[in-house]
C-alpha cells in the first residue's frame, strides 16, 4: 500500500513567544484547539493535584459558574476536555469554526480566571472517590496500577498508587498553589487543527498571544530515575472470576531507529485482530476474548505492555503462550508475507487516522510531547515502508528478554 508523507504542522510564534502549531483541513467545518501547559504530574507536590486543578478550571471562572459555562458550551454545540499527563496539562476545545470567535473569550476566562469553588470541589472529589472504588474492583485497572508501580517505582509520580486518602487530602489551596505554578503563557503551547483560517488564528493570538500572562516559566524538572522491579506480582482482587494480566518492560526512548522498528514489531505481535497473540491465545486456545501488545508513551520514555483478561484457571496457560510467541519472534525467521501484511495494516490505519480531526492532531501532539520534531512522524512512516524481517528479528533479540519483564496478575 502506498501512503504519502503527512503534511507537517505550520508553527507561528505569537508576540508573547507562545508557539501555535496549525494543521489546516476542512474537517466538516470543525476546529480542535488544544492548550498544553508544561508541568503535569512532574511538578505536583501532592498526588492528584494536577488532575484536580485541570478538571476544576471549568467549574467556575470570571463572573460565570459551572452551570453557566456548560449552558454556553451547549448553546454552541461545543465541549471542553481536560486531562493531565506526566509532563503536561491539556485543555481542548471542540467547536464549529463559525462559533469559535464567541467561544475563545470563554476559554480565555476559564484558563486565566478560574474560581475553584469549594462546593464544586467537594462534589467532584466525592464522584472521583466513587469511580475509584468501582475501578478498584476491575482487574484490568488494578493490574495497570501495579504495572506502572513496578515500572517506575513508588517514589516516582507515575509509580504512586493512588489511595482513597489521597482524594480526601486535596484542598482548594492545593489547586491554587499548583495553578499559580503552571498556568501561564511562559509554559503554554497551542495546537489547532481543522477548519481554521487566518482570521481565526488572529483571534487566538488576540486572546492568548499578545502579552505575557499567568505563572512564571517553569524550570526543567528532574524526575527520579525509573526504579523498575522485574518479575511476578500477584495482586488479590476480591470477588472476581477473571484475572488481569500485564507483561512488559521499560522500552527504548522515542525517536531512535530501534524504536520505530520496535513499534512495528509490537503491532505484529499484538497490535491488531490478526496478530500472533490474538491468533494463538484467542483463536486457537480460547484463553481470552482479547489480548493486545502496545507501547505506552510517557514523555520521551516508553513502556512495552501485553495486556489481557482471562479466567482464573487459564492464567498460567495464557502467560506460557505469551512467552512462547515472544520466543518465536526471537528464534524463528519472520515470514516476509507477514511483514508485508502488517506493513499494509499500519499504513491503512494511518490513512484512516489522518482523516479524523482528533487522531490527526494527536499524532503530532504525541510527537511533540516525546521531545521529537514533527518530522519524526514521517520518519516512522519511512521505517514502516522499508523495514525488513531481518531487522525486526534483530530488534526482538535485542529487547524481548524474559528476565527484563514485569509480570502483574490481578485477581485471585
Amino acid at each position: 500500500m502506498e501512503m504519502n508523507d503527512l503534511a507537517l504542522p505550520v508553527t507561528r510564534v505569537m508576540p508573547n513567544a507562545v508557539q501555535m502549531h496549525t494543521l489546516k483541513g476542512n474537517m466538516g467545518g470543525a476546529v480542535r484547539l488544544e492548550l498544553l501547559f508544561k508541568g503535569g504530574y512532574a511538578v505536583q507536590d501532592k498526588p492528584l493535584q494536577a488532575t484536580f486543578t485541570n478538571r476544576m478550571l471549568r467549574e467556575g471562572a470570571g463572573m460565570m459558574n459551572a452551570d453557566e459555562i456548560s449552558r454556553k458550551l451547549d448553546f454552541y454545540g461545543a465541549w471542553i476536555e481536560t486531562y493531565s499527563s506526566l509532563n503536561c496539562n491539556h485543555i481542548t476545545l471542540y467547536a464549529l469554526s463559525k462559533h469559535f470567535p464567541e467561544l475563545l473569550g470563554l476559554l480565555e476566562t476559564i484558563v486565566k480566571n478560574p474560581l475553584f469553588p469549594q462546593e464544586n470541589l467537594e462534589l467532584i472529589k466525592r464522584n472521583a472517590k466513587g469511580y475509584y472504588a468501582v475501578n478498584s474492583r476491575k482487574v484490568d485497572v488494578v493490574s495497570q496500577r501495579y504495572f506502572e508501580n513496578s515500572l517506575w517505582g513508588a517514589e516516582h509520580p507515575l509509580g504512586h498508587i493512588v489511595e482513597q486518602d489521597d482524594y480526601d487530602a486535596i484542598t482548594r489551596d492545593d489547586l491554587l498553589r499548583y495553578y499559580n505554578t503552571v498556568y501561564g503563557s511562559r509554559n503554554c503551547s497551542v495546537f489547532i487543527s481543522g477548519c481554521a483560517d487566518d482570521s481565526l488564528l488572529d483571534e487566538i493570538e488576540r486572546h492568548f498571544g499578545t502579552g505575557e500572562w499567568g505563572a512564571p516559566a517553569l524550570c526543567d524538572v528532574v524526575l527520579p530515575a525509573p526504579a523498575v522491579v522485574c518479575g511476578r506480582r500477584n495482586i488479590p482482587v476480591e470477588g472476581t472470576m477473571q484475572c488481569g494480566v500485564k507483561i512488559g518492560f521499560m522500552a527504548m526512548e522515542s525517536g531512535t531507529p530501534d524504536f520505530f522498528r520496535f513499534r512495528f514489531l509490537t503491532v505484529l505481535l499484538g497490535g491488531y485482530f490478526g496478530s500472533r497473540l490474538m491468533s494463538n491465545i484467542r483463536e486457537e486456545n480460547g484463553y481470552t476474548y482479547h489480548i493486545s501488545a502496545e507501547i505506552d508513551a510517557y514523555g520521551k520514555r516508553n513502556a512495552f505492555m501485553i495486556s489481557s483478561e482471562t479466567a482464573n484457571e487459564y492464567v498460567e496457560l495464557c502467560i506460557k503462550e505469551i512467552y512462547a510467541e515472544i520466543e518465536k519472534l526471537v528464534s524463528e525467521p519472520i515470514p516476509e508475507d507477514e511483514v508485508e501484511h502488517v506493513r499494509n495494516y499500519i499504513l491503512g490505519e494511518m490513512c484512516r487516522e489522518v482523516e479524523g480531526l482528533t487522531p490527526r492532531s494527536e499524532i503530532f501532539v504525541n510527537s511533540w510531547l516525546s521531545g521529537d520534531c514533527f518530522a519524526s512522524v514521517n520518519a516512522y512512516l519511512d521505517t514502516v515502508r522499508s523495514v525488513t524481517a531481518g531487522e525486526l528479528q534483530e530488534v526482538a533479540r535485542k529487547y524481548l528478554r524474559k528476565d527484563s519483564m514485569i509480570e502483574i496478575v490481578a485477581g485471585v
